[in-house]
């Protein structure tokens, strides 16, 4: 896929995969190019085995509206009835939390909007432009905790538009608003605006029947026939050569002539020697002559 001139490739997981804290998440894999290695967003597994309980988180933390009724549930349910100041206060940190970690933050002064401006970064970098450092440490605990309280309200708020009946909050729910923060932060630097997911699949079987002519064949066939043959004749037909030499004879007689034969084999056997024997006496008529 490309953007904004820049070449991005995507590698998404249609099926949820454990990766070993025994919860469930689709893995959305990009990179920038094929040198680097794939960074992947971790969205977690709803109660149906989909991704539709993120995305209607999603779609709730980007409503102003649903946002400050979460806010006002988190209140109510946080604080004593008996200090309603407690929980305009408490009321007015979480909006501006909310807010941040859904990316409405203000600009810096300056700079253009920055789409991407939100998520726990947003957070971080508020703390550290308005929040001693001292004390930011315990400031980021506390906000942490508005933080995942709001998006908890926002979670039941959402199933509740939904007409879904509310979840038991037990371990996995937790555990499915633990990672639904970290990949709504994620949600911010992911470059595209969609992401592609298998709803159904039908898998077919097929069988392939492939029929050829070869006009060579025959030819192929003499060749392996020939190759065997070869092969057999290496075998077992042994290789012999003689060499005979004749040069005049020393001593000065021209009629005499000297006769020098040898005899090369490709296997060192008795019978060598015994045909060399009976050659030597045949041809130079030179008994047990083996120069």
């Amino acid at each position: 896929l490309v953007g904004g001139a820049q070449a991005r490739e995507f590698h998404n997981y249609m099926l949820p995969v454990d990766t070993g804290d025994g919860l469930p998440v689709f893995l959305l894999g990009m990179r920038e190019s094929q040198a680097d290695a794939f960074r992947y967003m971790r969205i977690p597994m709803d109660d149906q085995g989909g991704l539709d309980g993120f995305l209607r988180l999603k779609a709730s933390l980007e409503d102003p509206a649903q946002r400050a009724e979460a806010v006002r549930r988190y209140a109510r349910r946080a604080v004593d009835p008996a200090r309603p100041e407690l929980a305009d206060q408490l009321a007015a940190s979480a909006s501006r939390a909310l807010s941040l970690f859904a990316g409405e933050s203000a600009p810096r002064a300056g700079q253009a909007p920055d789409p991407r401006a939100g998520g726990l970064q947003a957070l971080a970098d508020f703390m550290e432009a308005n929040v001693p450092e001292a004390e930011r440490a315990r400031a980021g605990d506390v906000l942490v905790r508005i933080l995942n309280g709001t998006l908890y309200e926002l979670a039941l708020l959402g199933r509740e538009r939904a007409g879904l009946a509310p979840l038991p909050a037990d371990d996995k729910l937790q555990g499915f608003m633990t990672q639904a923060v970290l990949a709504l932060s994620d949600v911010h630097v992911y470059p595209a605006p969609v992401a592609l997911q298998l709803k159904e699949f039908t898998q077919l079987q097929a069988s392939v029947f492939q029929v050829a002519r070869a006009p060579g064949k025959l030819v192929v066939y003499l060749g392996c026939l020939l190759l065997i043959l070869g092969v057999f004749a290496m075998l077992y037909v042994r290789e012999r050569r003689l060499w005979v030499w004749l040069a005049p004879a020393p001593g000065g007689d021209a009629s005499a002539t000297a006769a020098t034969m040898a005899l090369s084999t490709n296997r060192k056997t008795m019978d060598g020697d015994r045909e060399f024997v009976e050659l030597s006496e045949q041809l130079i008529s030179a008994k047990d002559d083996k120069r």
